[in-house]
This record gives C-alpha cells, sequence and structure tokens, in this order.
C-alpha cells in the first residue's frame, strides 16, 4: 500500500489544481457554443467599437481600428472558442498525468503539459483579451468591457503554473501523533 505523505499530498494539490483550470478553461469553450450569441455579440461589440461609453472622444486613429466585417468576427470568435478547448484539454492531460503519476517520476510530464497549458490561456487571456481587446480595441472604453476579467483569469492561471512548477515542501520529519 502507498503512503501518504507530504509529497504525495503536494503532488495531489498540484493535480486538483490543473484540473481545475482545465476544468475551467474546457467548460468556456463549451458554453460559448451552446450560448454563441451572447459572447459573439461581446467579440461584435469590442472589435467594431461602435458601443463606446459617452466618455470615450477617441482619436481617430484608435477607432480607425475598428474591424467592422461581420466574417473576421466570426473568425475570431472561433478561434478564441478554439484556443479555450485547446488550452483546457491541454491542462487536462497535465492534470490527469499527475493524478496517475503521484510519487512516479513521469509526474514532472503532467506538470510540463500543465505548465503548456497554462502558457496557452496566459495568451489567450492576457495577450487577446487585456492587450489586444483592452488597449489595442479599446476594450477598457467600451461598454463591454471584459478587461477585469481577462485580467482576473490570466492573473489565477499564472500563479497557478507557478505553485505547480514550485518545488516540494519537505519536512525534515514527519510529525508524531
Amino acid at each position: 500500500m502507498a503512503t501518504i505523505n507530504v509529497i504525495s499530498v503536494q503532488q495531489l494539490s498540484k493535480a486538483a489544481v490543473a484540473f481545475s483550470v482545465g476544468f475551467f478553461c474546457l467548460l468556456v469553450g463549451y458554453d460559448n457554443i451552446i450560448d454563441f450569441n451572447t459572447n459573439y455579440e461581446f467579440v461584435n461589440a469590442v472589435l467594431s467599437m461602435d458601443q463606446m461609453e459617452p466618455f470615450f472622444s477617441g482619436s481617430k486613429v484608435i477607432l480607425a481600428r475598428a474591424i467592422t466585417n461581420p466574417e473576421i468576427h466570426l473568425i475570431a470568435y472561433w478561434l478564441i472558442i478554439i484556443g479555450e478547448l485547446t488550452t483546457g484539454g491541454v491542462c487536462m492531460v497535465g492534470a490527469l498525468l499527475m493524478f496517475t503519476s503521484i510519487n512516479k517520476p513521469r509526474f514532472v510530464k503532467g506538470q510540463v503539459f500543465y505548465m503548456v497549458g497554462a502558457t496557452f490561456a496566459v495568451l489567450l487571456w492576457y495577450l487577446g483579451f487585456a492587450v489586444i481587446g483592452g488597449e489595442y480595441f479599446a476594450m477598457w472604453a467600451n461598454k463591454m468591457n471584459g478587461q477585469n476579467k481577462a485580467y482576473t483569469f490570466a492573473t489565477f492561471i499564472l500563479i497557478t503554473a507557478i505553485y505547480v512548477a514550485l518545488p516540494y515542501l519537505r519536512m525534515e520529519q514527519e510529525p508524531k501523533a
């Protein structure tokens, strides 16, 4: 029978965290498919820059970035969904590898998969939403502003990636009951 020790508890914790992020990403992608129009309207509004807050006077240079072609909106939205599902899938593979490799050297392979998936997630929500959507398309001044959520997702996922990559805490002696 396997002994439960501090390292195996840490490995279970890291696998559970990776699983939760993978499940989150898959759920977001799935929800974007089954409730397609809700978030499609969000993408449409951000790219079109047609729902700007009244306080935004916007220079012509910034407003000239608007993309009003619905086909491009649809392509962008599908790329987001594919990115969410791919990210979730890679994170889940990492989590499952970790769960099935507790106290085994191949646990590291699961961590590597998770790190790749977490990197995809940070690229999607930070680069895609916060940087491109938020700054290039001035989402911060749009009535459909998702920039704070993008920062929240990216920050949390980055923290989990750091946690999953951390070396194990070792106790000098197991506590005696």
